[in-house]
């Protein structure tokens, strides 16, 4: 009796630590089980702590900066106040064959900003050059714009798109009427491109992309950074390998580039006169001074806008180029004044005329080149501004 209840205790014992056992073990297996699931779900959608790191600086967890689209610089030229030049008349003498009319400023007898055209239209369009700055201007604001001391060209439609270059910092926008298209700055290293449906933006190692839908991705490869926004509440940051899932806000809409600004309006110059400049090519043979057909017809049509607008005294001068001597070349430019005074005055003009020969002594171009030399030899009308046409 004794014997049994002794092993009856020694069986129960034997249960008991048993079944702790096994317990113990399938507790163990289950924590196990449990650190594998959660190192798993780490690697995937990941209970990473969050960290500065995952942030694109200024913005929330998640969120991806929406691109902004550059604005293409004001070229607006100063207007002087003071310029007087009539503009009709400017053009109906431009529209002569032969003849180029130019707003000039004369100070004691000298020719000051001789390369000079000016608007001729209403709407400020029209050419106009100098040293450093061309402008075609139309009617619409479309044209083409250059400044060599700036380095910046511009070419833009009537729909407000072309192309603008800033060659000195490097800066370009190649622009549609839609609102795409690419900015560079090569100083900075960004490029923003904008197509139809999304916008992508790229700063050295830095790429940003937004999609008209609210998504997007931030891509900074320095830092191993990868944000992928779904546009729908709901974004993935992976930071090293290892991605976690967050909430967050989707960019509102994707930004088209503006239309490219117009031309700006032709400048004006504190101008005094019209210099009227009559080319030789058609005024006269070589080294003659009698007037040939066509410039007869020429100087009829320059008679009747100088008789409509009642120009009451002018002065014209005559210039060669270097061939032959000095005193040959002043007696020619003197006789070729004089022909286009007295064919003027033969068609009714009764404005006071003062002619001029200057011979080689007033070039405007270089006498080393045929094309030169036809430029020095030319015949010029200077008319003090007329108002009031």
């Amino acid at each position: 009796m004794k014997k049994n209840f002794l092993m009856s205790i020694v069986v129960a014992a034997l249960v008991v630590f048993g079944v702790k056992t096994y317990y113990d073990k399938k507790t163990t297996n289950n924590d196990q089980v449990s650190v594998e699931k959660e190192n798993k779900g780490s690697n995937e959608t990941g209970t990473n702590e969050i960290s500065n790191e995952m942030l694109v600086p200024g913005y929330a967890l998640g969120e991806i900066p929406p691109i902004t689209a550059p604005e293409m610089p004001d070229l607006s030229v100063k207007e002087n106040p003071n310029a007087k030049i009539t503009l009709d008349m400017t053009e109906k003498i431009s529209a002569i064959p032969g003849i180029n009319v130019t707003p000039v400023r004369i100070e004691n007898g000298n020719i000051l900003g001789g390369d000079y055209s000016l608007q001729n239209g209403e709407n400020s369009e029209g050419e106009y050059t100098d040293e450093n700055l061309t402008i075609k201007r139309n009617k619409d604001g479309s044209g083409e714009y250059t400044n060599k001391e700036t380095g910046v060209t511009l070419q833009v439609d009537a729909q407000g798109s072309g192309q603008y270059l800033d060659d000195k910092n490097k800066v370009s926008f190649q622009i549609a009427a839609d609102g795409t298209g690419v900015y560079k700055d090569e100083n900075d290293d960004v490029t923003i491109t904008i197509a139809e449906n999304s916008s992508t933006y790229t700063k050295g190692n830095i790429t940003v992309k937004n999609n008209d839908d609210g998504s997007g991705t931030y891509n900074d490869k320095d830092k191993d950074l990868l944000i992928e926004n779904d546009g729908k509440g709901k974004a993935i940051i992976t930071l090293k390998g290892k991605s976690t899932e967050v909430e967050a806000k989707p960019f509102e809409r994707i930004e088209k580039f503006p239309k490219l600004k117009m031309v700006p309006p032709i400048p004006s110059i504190e101008a005094n006169s019209l210099l009227i400049t009559l080319d030789s090519g058609i005024l006269f043979d070589v080294d003659k001074y009698d007037l040939r057909p066509e410039a007869e017809r020429a100087l009829a049509s320059l008679a009747v806008v100088l008789k409509e607008a009642d120009v009451k005294a002018f002065q014209i001068d005559g210039h060669t180029d270097s061939d032959a001597s000095d005193e040959h070349n002043q007696v020619l430019s003197e006789n070729r004044a004089n022909a286009v005074k007295n064919f003027l005055a033969a068609q009714g003009l009764t404005a006071e005329i003062t002619i001029n020969g200057y011979g080689e002594s007033r070039p405007i171009a270089t006498n080393d080149t045929p094309e030169g030399k036809q430029k020095n030899r030319r015949v010029e009308i200077i008319i003090p501004t007329i108002k009031n046409l």
